[in-house]
């Protein structure tokens, strides 16, 4: 995590107003659109602009210089499950959102806020005149909805998300006029301005009342008979395929539905997997501005050009396909760069911990395996068991052996938990092997359970890149007699498997490098994320989940510790039990790490401009969004 992520910075605040200082009303300026927009306006199909823009809009400062409208961005998108390419480049606006450089978290739908001195209570005063994408008001009306009919319905939400909980009970939500909110939680949430610009906090903000209400029997007592006529089981049924499932936007079936209103700069104008190019347009009302009173975003269109893998990705990034994007073709940057003379690269400040990690499910269905797996001696030998330093230099040269733990550059680097079991030793992990009773072999030298079956399992990844590097280590693993199967397979089938907790071991990236505190998956079972431990994480989610287990003594102080860590707004005590966490980290030693992944680069054509030439890479920080990609333009010429 940045050292300095829990400042909060007050520029972009400062420069709001000071404009709706010098303006007086932000209507009495004289404000600019784009050109697509000019016969509209004329024939009264849209608004003026100055009647889009709410009372105070956002002011964005590009990063080199004011740009020009028009053009289209050209991403490549996986055509499976590679909705998170939608909320990195146009589905990131909370109601606090990261600076561009992840120093700290800024005003973003919110105009301000203010926490009480308990930091139990965090009130937001909105944007009056703020406009959904069809034009009609965004207020505190629709959080309230969102609060009270979404949030709160057991119908639509099973489980409150743990960011919306803090002393045991959830966040409540109080409307104080038409443009203020207060969220009031039970304990002190030290965090909780820090989590709302994670990319999983726009869920306040993603529910237009005016468009939803009339599929809620509560608004529309005839919402199920609807639901039914037009081929549904019940309401709650034709919601979800209407909007998609509440809860998180990371979740595919939020991306089907681009007749739902937002807050977006750019609005889908068809369906992920259905069109190709999925094309993404501007939203005429979208409410921030640049210096000069012009309203954003630059460019008109925003294309997702649909590719099979990150093979074809690369490929069509040769070919000119793509003119600004860091996801998916990073790994061939220097050999894109060398054919496409008309582009150049910019530098993502790496905040993964690993690339590839390695876990057992400890929370196995069958308990020989899960007797195994949690056994710890059997976890060391794994890790003794490979040349960590032969698969950087096959595979990631200027990488440095890592295990799953914070980076160096972090203040919560831990370097026992980085260190530990690092060493390529294989008679010491068969040594190890041996404390956890695998002492047996059979006929063809694989090592037997204590039933006499085979240590045998699978373990599963997504994409060609970490299978390629899984695969080495499993062979390292099968010559020391476990019979171990490395699999690649689809993403919807790898998700849905970790869903239901019917897997054996992952093999993933290593989230949580610079940003353990906010992002603690692989530290201790927070998370459906946490693969390691699925029904440990269950139980910390929901006691009454049906997939949740109680953890052990020592993983239950772990997670109390977490909840006094969410509730502090001191730095230094939040360090100091994330600290305490990653002790117990060490010496439970949930997960392997292989590698500690160097800094990556992305490519932008070179009349692509305001990109910024430095960035950091991180799914919490949802890179590049909060560089605000609404103020890129591509130059005329």
């Amino acid at each position: 995590m940045p050292r300095n992520i829990f400042q909060t910075c007050t520029v972009i605040t400062a420069v709001i107003l000071a404009f709706a200082i010098t303006a007086n009303s932000s209507h009495a300026a004289e404000f600019g659109q784009a050109p697509l927009f000019d016969d509209l306006v004329k024939n009264n199909q849209l608004p003026p602009v100055e009647d889009r823009l709410p009372r105070t809009p956002m002011i964005v400062s590009p990063v080199d210089s004011l740009g020009n409208y028009g053009g289209t961005w050209d991403m490549a998108q996986l055509a499976k499950r590679d909705y998170a390419l939608f909320i990195r480049t146009i589905g990131y606006e909370p109601l606090l959102r990261w600076t561009p450089q992840w120093t700290g978290t800024v005003p973003n739908v919110a105009l301000s806020f203010q926490a009480n001195k308990n930091a139990t209570d965090f009130t937001f005063r909105l944007r009056p005149g703020m406009r959904w994408s069809d034009g009609e008001p965004f207020n505190a009306e629709d959080i309230l909805f969102w609060y009270e009919n979404i949030l709160q319905n057991p119908a639509l939400t099973s489980t409150i998300p743990d960011w919306l909980t803090c002393g045991g009970l959830p966040v409540r939500v109080e409307k104080i006029d038409d443009y203020t909110v207060t969220f009031h939680f039970a304990a002190p949430y030290g965090l909780f301005p820090t989590f709302l610009a994670q990319p999983e906090a726009v869920e306040p903000i993603s529910y237009p009342a005016h468009y939803l209400k009339k599929y809620l029997p509560k608004y529309n007592p005839d919402a199920d008979a609807e639901a039914q006529e037009r081929g549904f089981a019940n309401w709650q049924d034709r919601f979800v395929n209407v909007f998609g499932q509440p809860g998180t936007i990371d979740d595919p079936s939020r991306w089907r539905h681009p007749d739902v209103p937002t807050l977006n700069a750019w609005l889908l104008t068809g369906v992920y997997g259905k069109q190709d190019p999925l094309i993404a347009k501007r939203n005429p009302y979208y409410w921030k501005i640049d210096p000069a009173g012009r309203q954003l975003p630059y460019i008109d269109t925003v294309s997702f050009k649909l590719v099979e893998n990150k093979t074809d990705a690369i490929k069509l990034a040769m070919d000119g396909g793509i003119n600004m994007q860091e996801r998916h073709i990073s790994t061939s940057t220097d050999e894109i760069l060398a054919r496409r003379k008309d582009m150049s690269s910019f530098t993502l400040i790496e905040s993964d911990m690993n690339k590839l990690t390695l876990s057992l499910n400890l929370n196995h269905r069958d308990p020989v395996l899960r007797t195994l797996f949690q056994n710890k001696n059997f976890r060391v030998g794994l890790s003794y068991a490979f040349d960590r330093d032969a698969i950087i230099d096959q595979f990631m040269p200027t990488a440095l052996p890592h295990q799953a733990a914070p980076r160096p550059e972090s203040p919560l680097f831990h370097s026992v938990l980085a260190r530990q079991y690092i060493t390529y030793d294989p008679d010491l992990a068969l040594d190890y092997f041996a404390k956890a009773g695998l002492i047996n072999r059979d006929s063809q030298g694989f090592l037997l359970l204590p039933n006499g079956n085979r240590v045998s399992f699978n373990i599963d990844t997504v994409g060609s890149n970490r299978f390629e590097i899984l695969d080495v280590v499993v062979s390292y693993w099968r010559k020391l007699g476990i019979n171990v199967t490395a699999r690649n397979i689809a993403r919807d089938q790898f998700y849905d498997q970790r869903k239901d907790n019917d897997f054996d071991a992952t093999a993933w990236g290593g989230d949580g490098g610079l940003d353990a505190m906010l992002f603690p998956i692989n530290y201790l079972p927070i998370s459906k994320d946490s693969w390691y431990a699925p029904a440990w994480a269950a139980w910390y989610l929901d006691h009454t989940s049906k997939m949740a287990k109680a953890p052990p003594p020592i993983v239950q102080k772990q997670l109390s510790l977490y909840d006094q860590l969410k509730t502090t707004a001191d730095a230094s005590q939040q360090n100091k039990l994330m600290r305490a966490i990653l002790d117990i980290s060490a010496d439970q030693f949930y997960v392997m790490g292989v590698a500690l992944p160097p800094n990556r680069k992305g490519i932008v054509a070179n009349n692509f401009k305001n990109v910024p030439k430095v960035m950091p890479a991180a799914w919490s920080f949802a890179t590049p969004a909060p560089t605000n990609p609404a103020q890129y333009y591509i130059e005329n010429k």
